[in-house]
């Protein structure tokens, strides 16, 4: 994805991404006001064309996976929501009509980039048809991918933060689920000096828990989905 020049050709590539996961549509948005959208708006889907016209006429203030988006790091199950939130009437109201207009349940993938664009990719199926478990971790990849993307064509990329050698290492590390002391014993540091670089790391980035700066270090392509992978 990251080689799409425009965004139709980047919408090209991630329905075929998503067709390839078992997903009959997708839509990655930025979470800005769309009754005045900015003029370089994120909004790429293939939504069926009365919902897509519904949701932009202000269904997007009912969708509860958009609002749910707004306040995790971790994608989710359209299913999950009542766990996530307490839904309102209105928002009950939103999955039942997302339901007639042929999108039964989905996934959706919070995309957060440090000091830039707030977004969403979902993903979703027809009715009666189910997500494999097995998907989900690709689907997450592939939406990081296209926010990145899309925000380089947009040139709304953000200014990427610096990570010293020994800061980075701390981060690939810590997205492992190591505990400071954990990765003090691997790179024969104090513990104390293994904080202050994860604190001096967060406090770059803008955020304020372990799982937020593995996120964010990953959008601003500092760290790979591999990379937070342990093979020990």
């Amino acid at each position: 994805m990251a080689r799409a020049g425009t965004l139709p050709a980047l919408a090209a590539l991630l329905g075929a991404a998503a067709s390839d996961l078992g997903f009959s549509f997708f839509a990655i948005a930025e979470h800005a006001n769309l009754a005045r959208p900015p003029p370089d708006l994120l909004l790429l889907h293939n939504y069926p064309p009365g919902w897509a016209d519904a949701f932009m006429l202000g269904g997007w203030r009912h969708d509860p996976a958009w609002h749910a988006a707004s306040r995790h790091v971790a994608g989710f199950r359209w299913s999950e929501l009542p766990a996530l939130m307490r839904l309102t009437d209105r928002e009950r109201a939103h999955l039942a009509a997302a339901r007639r207009a042929g999108l039964g349940t989905g996934y959706t993938v919070p995309l957060h980039a440090p000091g830039g664009r707030a977004a969403s990719c979902s993903f979703a199926v027809a009715p009666r048809h189910r997500i494999a478990a097995h998907t989900l971790l690709a689907a997450d990849i592939v939406a990081q991918r296209a926010f990145l993307a899309a925000s380089t064509i947009l040139g709304t990329r953000s200014r990427r933060p610096h990570l010293s050698p020994r800061e980075h290492e701390c981060v690939v590390l810590m997205a492992q689920g190591k505990t400071d002391w954990e990765i003090a014993r691997i790179l024969g540091l104090s513990e104390e000096t293994v904080t202050r670089y994860l604190k001096t790391a967060r406090q770059r980035f803008g955020v304020t828990r372990r799982t937020q700066l593995a996120l964010a270090a990953m959008n601003a392509g500092l760290i790979e989905m591999r990379d937070c992978i342990s093979w020990a």
